[in-house]
C-alpha cells in the first residue's frame, strides 16, 4: 500500500482529467488544491475535500459510502432492482433485465449507473451500462449492467474500516 499527497501541479492535472467526466463536472462543489492518493494493488482510492473518487481497472467511479459521493450518487441515471435481486448484486452479480423494475435518468452503453433497491432506494452498486436506455426499454431478458463496486465488496469494507481517517 502507497499513501501521498499528489503534487500540486498532479493534482491539477488530475482534476483536470476528472473534469471531463460529466458526473464529476456537475457535482465539483469546492476548490481543490490537494488530492490524497492510496493505492492498494490496483485500486487507486483519491480524496478531494470532502469527496472520495476511485479508479478501478482505469475507470474512476464514485465511493457507494454516501457521507463521500451523495451528489454525484443522486446525479447518476439510476437502476431500480426489486428485493430479490439485492442479495445477488451485493454478492457482485451483473444486473439482470428481469430485477430492473424502474429507471430514472438516461444512460449509453460504458455509462456508469448507480443501481438501487426499491424498498429504502438506497445505493447497493455501481455498473457500467452495457446497453443504452432505449435498448433497455426493449430487453426482456439477459445483462444490463455490469457490477463494478457493490455494498460489502472489498471497497466498501475498506472504506468502512478508514472513513473516521479520511473524514478529517
Amino acid at each position: 500500500m502507497k499513501a501521498n499527497y499528489l503534487s500540486k501541479k498532479d493534482s491539477a492535472r488530475f482534476i483536470e482529467k476528472l473534469k471531463s467526466l460529466d458526473w464529476f463536472k456537475k457535482n465539483l462543489e469546492e476548490k481543490i488544491e490537494n488530492v490524497f492518493k492510496i493505492e492498494i494493488d490496483d485500486l487507486k482510492i483519491y480524496k478531494l475535500g470532502k469527496t472520495i473518487i476511485l479508479e478501478k481497472n482505469n475507470i474512476f467511479l464514485p465511493t457507494l459510502l454516501e457521507e463521500f459521493s451523495k451528489n454525484i450518487l443522486d446525479s447518476l441515471p439510476t437502476l431500480i432492482v426489486d428485493m430479490g435481486a439485492v442479495p445477488h448484486i451485493v454478492n457482485g452479480a451483473d444486473v439482470m433485465r428481469p430485477g430492473v423494475i424502474n429507471v430514472i435518468g438516461v444512460f449509453r452503453e460504458g455509462d456508469l449507473v448507480v443501481v438501487r433497491d426499491q424498498r429504502h432506494g438506497k445505493p447497493i452498486a455501481i455498473c457500467t451500462a452495457l446497453v443504452d436506455v432505449d435498448s433497455f426499454k426493449t430487453m426482456v431478458k439477459g445483462k444490463v449492467a455490469k457490477n463494478i463496486h457493490y455494498v460489502n465488496d472489498k471497497i466498501w469494507n475498506l472504506l468502512q474500516n478508514v472513513k473516521n481517517i479520511l473524514i478529517k
